[in-house]
């Protein structure tokens, strides 16, 4: 038996193996040649000096001029281009750049120190009355106590078919993850390599380090997680009477939060280097909005029921 996740990934590599036989064998009987009569095929020389007349012939002097330059304009606009890029920063002075791309970095990373220290205060005891948890503690809350719950019912094999799902989501996002940041790699890296500029040369590394930062720290920790689970669920009726794989499935909730947290994030500097520093700005507050509507604790899961309950 296969997992799901290889499933999919056998169903998309069977998808992309006929799309690239049809698009390699595709017909050419669409093409019309009504116009142009038939020569004989006696060599390609005798072929091309016998089309070439026909076709000046019938449709002017200047059509195979214009077939040429319009093959290099399309050949050219293929080609990566750091114009299309550098656009969007040229209309505004590089204070102003700066300015946008400074205050992005403080938004994001001030509502996550403020998000820390809540959690800390809350875990402590020390906020104030009537201080709701964040959504991270709540799942962190209710992976301990499920912990828990299949250590005193010694539901093995209930917790092993959990995990299993869970450890497949975890596998599918860390894979999707490496897959977008080898796209975007190599799409960054040709564009590199065709300017010559010095300054863009190094925007552009810093966008590519970024990018790259991000999105292979949110793979680790979905990999980090996936770890933890195959461990806890090694551990289950070995240490059913201590905490310790209590504690681990709490840590595999932590890294889930942050793998999903850094995927997150990557959308700044990928609009950074798609649309600059105003794209990267509107980015930043779009996610802060983002991240206070998914951060807080529904009031709908009855938390404090649950806590009540021991369970």
């Amino acid at each position: 038996m296969i997992s799901c996740f290889e499933a999919f990934q056998l169903f998309l590599f069977m998808q992309m193996t006929s799309f690239a036989h049809a698009f390699a064998f595709a017909p050419t009987s669409h093409i019309s040649t009504r116009s142009i009569p038939q020569v004989s095929h006696r060599s390609n020389r005798s072929k091309s000096s016998s089309i070439i007349p026909i076709a000046t012939q019938t449709y002017g002097s200047n059509y195979l001029n214009l077939r040429s330059q319009t093959n290099l304009s399309q050949l050219q606009a293929s080609t990566p281009d750091i114009t299309a890029i550098t656009t969007a920063n040229s209309s505004i002075s590089p204070q102003v750049q700066g300015t946008l791309i400074l205050s992005s970095i403080i938004i994001l990373t001030a509502y996550h120190l403020n998000l820390f220290r809540k959690e800390f205060r809350c875990e402590n005891g020390t906020s104030a009355k009537g201080t709701v948890k964040t959504w991270r503690q709540y799942q962190a809350d209710t992976r301990e106590n499920w912990s828990r719950h299949v250590r005193t019912t010694e539901g093995w094999l209930y917790a092993i078919q959990t995990m299993r799902n869970a450890i497949t989501s975890m596998q599918f996002l860390a894979t999707t993850v490496l897959s977008l940041l080898t796209l975007i790699t190599g799409k960054m890296w040709d564009i590199l390599r065709s300017t010559s500029n010095k300054f863009d040369q190094r925007l552009l590394t810093i966008q590519l380090a970024s990018i790259a930062l991000t999105m292979l720290f949110s793979a680790y920790q979905f990999i980090q997680a996936v770890r933890l689970m195959t461990h806890a669920g090694f551990m289950f009726p070995v240490k059913k009477n201590g905490t310790k794989v209590d504690n681990i499935m709490r840590r595999t909730q932590n890294c889930q939060w942050m793998g999903l947290r850094w995927m997150y994030i990557s959308l700044a500097p990928i609009s950074w280097a798609v649309g600059g520093s105003r794209a990267l700005f509107i980015t930043s507050l779009s996610l802060l909005m983002f991240f206070r509507s998914i951060d807080r604790q529904p009031e709908s899961l009855g938390y404090d029921e649950f806590q009540a309950g021991g369970i």
